[in-house]
C-alpha cells in the first residue's frame, strides 16, 4: 500500500507535467493558425510578428518554471528532505499545531523563492522587453514582501484554524470547515477591493466629466444604480488593460484600469462598463460564489481523508501521521481533480462573458464593445488563434473571435 502511494504520487506529478506541456506545445503551435477575418485587423503584420515573439519567450519561460518546480519536488520526495525538515522543526517546537505550520512554511518559502525568481525574469526581461513593464525594481521587492507577509498572516491563520477544528471535532470537522471557509470566501469578496487591492493600487474616484456622465446615463436607461466607479492607478506597473467587477449589495464596486482611460475611447468605455453592469444583472458574481461554496466541499472532504490517514506519511519514511507532510501530499493529490473542476469552471465562466456581451448587445451598441475588445487584443498581446481544447480547460473568457462571432 505504501509503495503504491509512492508510485501515484510520482505518476501524478509526472503526469500532470506531462499532460500541461502537451497541451501547451498543442497552443504554441496553434499561433500560426490562420487569423479569424473579424480580427484581422487587430494586429498589423509587424507587430503579429513580435506577438509571436513575446508568445515565444513567454512559452519557453513557462516550459522552464515548470520544469524546475517538477524536478524540486521529486527531489525533496525522493532524498528524505521532508523527513529532516520535520525533525529540524521539531527540536524547536513542540505544539503540533506549530510544528505543522513551521514545517509548511519552510516548504512555502522554497516554492515562494522559485516563484520570485521566475517572475522577476518574466517582469524585467520579456514584459520590459516587449514595452508592457512599467515596474520598478522596488515596487517588484514591495509587492513580493506583501504577498509573503499576506500568505502567512492570511494562508497561515486559515491553516491554524483548520487543524485546531481538525484536533478538537470529530465528523463535524467537515461542517464546520466548510462553514468557516465559506465565511471566508464571502468576507473577502466584500473587502476585497476596499481593503486588499489599496495595499498595492491606489484607487481614486472617476473624474467628473463627459465620460462619468455618459456611464451614469448609460447606468440609468438600464435600471443600474451606480455605488462607485474607482480607476486603479495600474500603470505604475503595466501598460495592459483591463476592468473588473467586485463585490455584491452596497460593497459592488466597478474598477477600470488607468489605462484603460488612455488607450479606449469614452464610447468604448462606457460599452466595457456596461458588460461589467451585464455582469451584475445577471448575478453572475452570486452564481461564481455559490460555485465556489460547492467546490469547497470537495476540498474540505478530501482534506479530511488526508489528515486521519497515517498511511500517506508512512508511504515517504515516517513513522506516523505527520500533517505538514499530508497536506503537501494533498495538493498534489489534488491537482488532476482541481484540473476538472477548472473545466467545469471556465465552461460557466466563458457562458457568462457571452451574456454580459448580449446585455450590451440589447442595451448599448455591440459595435463599440467590439471596437474595445480589438483594443484589450491589442494592448494585452491576446492570442487570437488559441487551440480549441486549451481554450476549453483553461480559458475563462471565450477568444475574442469566438465573442466577435456571436455579439454579431
Amino acid at each position: 500500500m505504501e509503495l503504491t502511494i509512492q508510485v501515484l504520487v510520482y505518476v501524478i506529478l509526472i503526469g500532470m507535467f506531462i499532460f500541461e506541456l502537451w497541451l501547451s506545445i498543442l497552443n504554441y503551435q496553434h499561433r500560426n493558425a490562420p487569423i479569424p477575418a473579424s480580427v484581422q485587423d487587430v494586429y498589423e503584420d509587424d507587430v503579429y510578428e513580435k506577438y509571436k515573439d513575446y508568445s515565444m519567450k513567454n512559452f519557453k519561460l513557462n516550459l522552464y518554471e515548470k520544469g524546475i518546480n517538477l524536478v524540486v519536488i521529486i527531489v525533496l520526495l525522493s532524498t528524505g528532505f521532508f523527513n529532516w525538515l520535520a525533525d529540524f522543526v521539531q527540536t524547536y517546537y513542540q505544539n503540533v499545531y506549530m510544528l505543522t505550520l513551521m514545517f509548511l512554511f519552510f516548504y512555502f518559502l522554497i516554492s515562494f523563492v522559485i516563484d520570485t525568481v521566475f517572475s522577476y525574469i518574466r517582469t524585467f526581461k520579456i514584459e520590459e522587453a516587449f514595452g508592457f513593464n512599467r515596474s520598478s525594481k522596488q515596487t517588484f521587492i514591495n509587492d513580493k514582501i506583501k504577498s509573503l507577509i499576506l500568505s502567512i498572516v492570511f494562508g497561515g491563520g486559515i491553516l491554524y484554524g483548520l487543524l485546531v477544528l481538525h484536533q478538537n471535532t470529530d465528523w463535524t470537522f467537515f461542517i464546520f470547515a466548510w462553514l468557516g471557509l465559506t465565511l471566508i470566501v464571502v468576507v473577502i469578496n466584500l473587502i476585497y477591493t476596499s481593503v486588499l487591492v489599496p495595499l498595492f493600487n491606489k484607487l481614486t474616484p472617476l473624474e467628473d466629466g463627459s465620460l462619468k456622465r455618459k456611464i451614469e446615463d448609460f447606468a440609468h436607461s438600464v435600471g443600474y444604480e451606480i455605488e462607485r466607479i474607482s480607476v486603479m492607478d495600474a500603470s505604475k506597473r503595466s501598460t495592459k488593460l483591463n476592468a473588473y467587477f467586485s463585490g455584491f449589495g452596497k460593497s459592488k464596486r466597478i474598477v477600470l484600469y488607468d489605462t484603460l482611460l488612455d488607450k479606449m475611447s469614452e464610447d468604448e468605455i462606457v460599452a466595457v462598463l456596461a458588460h461589467e453592469i451585464g455582469h451584475n444583472k445577471h448575478k453572475h458574481i452570486i452564481f461564481n460564489l455559490i460555485q465556489t461554496v460547492i467546490v469547497l466541499s470537495v476540498y474540505i472532504l478530501l482534506l479530511t481523508l488526508f489528515l486521519e490517514r497515517p498511511i500517506f506519511s508512512q508511504a515517504f519514511g515516517f513513522d506516523q501521521i505527520h500533517l505538514g507532510f499530508n497536506l503537501i501530499l494533498y495538493s498534489i493529490i489534488l491537482s488532476p481533480i482541481l484540473t476538472l473542476l477548472s473545466v467545469f469552471g471556465s465552461f460557466i465562466s466563458r457562458k457568462f462573458e457571452y451574456q454580459a456581451d448580449h446585455f450590451v448587445k440589447v442595451h448599448g451598441d455591440e459595435e463599440d464593445l467590439i471596437s474595445a475588445l480589438k483594443v484589450l487584443a491589442r494592448e494585452n498581446f491576446s492570442n487570437l488563434t488559441p487551440h480549441p481544447l486549451y481554450v476549453k480547460l483553461f480559458y475563462s473568457h471565450p477568444p475574442i473571435a469566438s465573442r466577435i462571432r456571436v455579439l454579431r
